[in-house]
């Protein structure tokens, strides 16, 4: 079923820094995204946002709003366009979901099984990539399964102080790396397991540990943090396996 928004309509203040997405995502429409991240600048790399303004496609994520749009979010020509983003993101992506620790939790899946096709036109040869060994002990990273939607490198631009990452390469042999071969040791970096949308950077202690299902969830603080920062405490036959941080705007906006 077609959503139509019309802004003559929506009785909303237009602010023009609100974008399509977020004003979509404040009234309770679904949009698909991989690379979009409040807190983060705006990349635009997936594609996946697409929305018809005016019969013409658009990225809703870096769109702002303005008057006289007609905005449909769910029409024929938008599934199509996104089934077939989907199956060029699927393209190289290896199909090794039964030992991805991101299974269960995983973005790609999520939006695959929800907004792509159940057939692909592509059977040849999957690309492979060298594994990063510079992100530190606490990052497991398998490169092969990147989308490139650079939440870690504009992290570590943004957050980190440090352009340590950045994308390597153009089309198809475009790649996520180090620009100068050495370790990528910001205080922040672990942040970047978070932010993955797909399995390229998991958490290496917790590596083939357990699925989600299998874990019980508490949310508590950070007894080593002055700030006592909101995180979450992921527990298996009583003991803590996992710790994930947790949305607290309050504490520090994150």
């Amino acid at each position: 079923m077609e959503e139509l928004i019309t802004l003559d309509s929506v009785d909303y203040p237009l602010d023009s820094t609100l974008t399509i997405y977020q004003f979509c995502r404040q009234e309770g429409l679904t949009l698909p995204c991989f690379c979009y991240h409040p807190k983060l600048s705006i990349a635009g790399n997936c594609r996946m946002c697409l929305v018809e303004v005016n019969e013409a496609l658009a990225i809703s994520c870096a769109l702002p709003l303005a008057k006289e749009m007609f905005i449909l979010t769910n029409s024929s020509r938008l599934r199509s366009s996104r089934e077939g983003i989907l199956e060029f993101l699927l393209v190289n992506h290896p199909l090794d979901c039964p030992i991805c620790d991101q299974g269960g939790e995983c973005d790609l899946q999520d939006i695959t099984f929800t907004f792509g096709s159940d057939r692909g036109r592509f059977f040849g040869f999957k690309r492979a990539l060298d594994n990063l060994n510079c992100l530190g002990p606490m990052i497991k990273t398998i490169m092969s399964r990147c989308i490139h939607c650079t939440r870690c490198v504009r992290f570590a631009q943004e957050y980190g102080g440090s352009p340590s990452l950045g994308t390597l390469g153009r089309g198809s042999a475009m790649e996520i790396g180090t620009y100068v071969k050495g370790f990528a040791l910001e205080e922040l970096s672990a942040n970047v397991i978070d932010l993955c949308p797909v399995g390229a950077l998991t958490a290496m202690p917790y590596a083939f540990s357990y699925r989600p299902w299998e874990l019980l969830s508490f949310e508590s603080i950070d007894l080593f943090d002055a700030l006592a920062s909101s995180l979450r405490f992921d527990v298996a036959n009583n003991r803590i396996v996992r710790v994930l941080p947790v949305l607290d705007e309050l504490c520090n906006e994150e």
